[in-house]
């Protein structure tokens, strides 16, 4: 698999590094605010684990889902095959200190591997993705806003949730913006790119290539209005899933909550993963921002703490399917022809 070149040299002394700090972060944390409480929150969990996990393979299966739909907008694809390629992506994405910027680029190279032209599976896969983003920004903005309007926020938090609202929300108009009016937004970013003394000589793409990729994402996202909306309300079904879930896990507390806690957790959460892509597994750092946001909500810091390692605990499971999932793809073709 070419994720493997990853792990040597210093970029692998680089990761060994970060993830020694989220580690001490995560155990300063647990002592912080209690190993017993949070010893004994994870132990309320019990068999209410399986239900969880259960619940978040059913959040990937939906978005496997609707990344069949993407895929099929370009070539035909099994949606068991389009399983297979969304759970390894997710391994790669949890075991690695890469996030997306490595997963997403698998799941393009498992593509090829099925026989999928390579514009096709770029297209498909950060259309998937890019629709999927999309709904997480307007999850946050919604959460965020509400939290500024009904809680009192120290001033940093403050601060904080303002300047992710103005930057999620401006991703959301200039994404809709770019879809809705069919504007070339990547090819001009990339040719922006390009001309920067420091990262041109880094920029190999051909401005045709580029072209014929965004028209396969423009078939996508607004071509075809009901597939795409199709794909949209697929895509809602899958945050909602993370919502239960996070209901679920609340429950287990045996703490009184709002019905509004679970939402407006997720909403804050959303972007944890990707702020944080550089320490393997956001070790500590999820910790660290869940006890924060509970706290914030009126909810116990342990009780963040906990159902971040929860959270930790259904992602490894995930990823552990992902990983036994990886030697099948050992007898698949390589390549494809660029479809027509």
């Amino acid at each position: 698999m070419p994720w493997r070149r990853l792990n040597t040299g210093p970029k692998h002394r680089y990761r060994a590094v970060l993830f020694g700090f989220g580690c001490a972060l995560f155990v300063y944390l647990l002592i912080r605010l209690g190993a017993a409480q949070i010893t004994s929150l994870l132990l309320g969990i019990g068999w209410y684990l399986g239900l969880i996990a259960a619940i978040y393979a059913g959040h990937q299966l939906i978005r496997a889902f609707a990344y069949w739909k993407c895929v099929a907008a370009s070539g035909r694809s099994s949606y068991w095959e389009i399983v297979r390629i969304r759970l390894s992506g997710e391994a790669i994405q949890f075991l690695t200190s890469t996030g997306p910027f490595l997963s997403e680029p698998s799941k393009v190279w498992l593509l090829q591997r099925q026989g999928l032209g390579t514009k096709h599976a770029v297209a498909a896969t950060a259309s998937e993705y890019l629709i999927y983003t999309l709904m997480s920004a307007a999850f946050a903005v919604a959460g965020l806003t509400y939290l500024l309007i009904n809680f009192e926020l120290s001033r940093p938090a403050s601060v904080a949730a303002k300047a992710l609202i103005c930057t999620m929300g401006a991703f959301l108009l200039v994404a809709l913006g770019a879809i809705v009016f069919r504007i070339y937004l990547i090819g001009a970013l990339i040719r922006g790119a390009s001309r920067l003394p420091w990262m041109g000589k880094h920029v190999r793409l051909k401005e045709n290539d580029v072209r014929d990729t965004e028209d396969l994402l423009f078939v996508v996202l607004r071509d075809r209005p009901l597939r795409s909306l199709l794909i949209v309300a697929i895509e809602f079904a899958a945050q909602a899933l993370l919502v239960l879930e996070l209901f679920v896990l609340l429950k287990t507390t045996g703490k009184p909550f709002s019905i509004l806690h679970p939402f407006l957790i997720e909403a804050a959460t959303k972007f944890i993963g990707l702020a944080f892509f550089f320490i393997p597994g956001q070790v500590g750092a999820a910790e660290g921002a869940y006890s924060f946001i509970f706290k914030t909500v009126g909810l116990p810091a342990s009780a963040g703490f906990a159902l971040a390692v929860a959270r930790r605990l259904r992602s490894l499971l995930v990823a552990g399917v992902g990983v036994a999932l990886a030697p099948l793809w050992r007898g698949t073709p390589a390549g494809g022809q660029e479809l027509e």
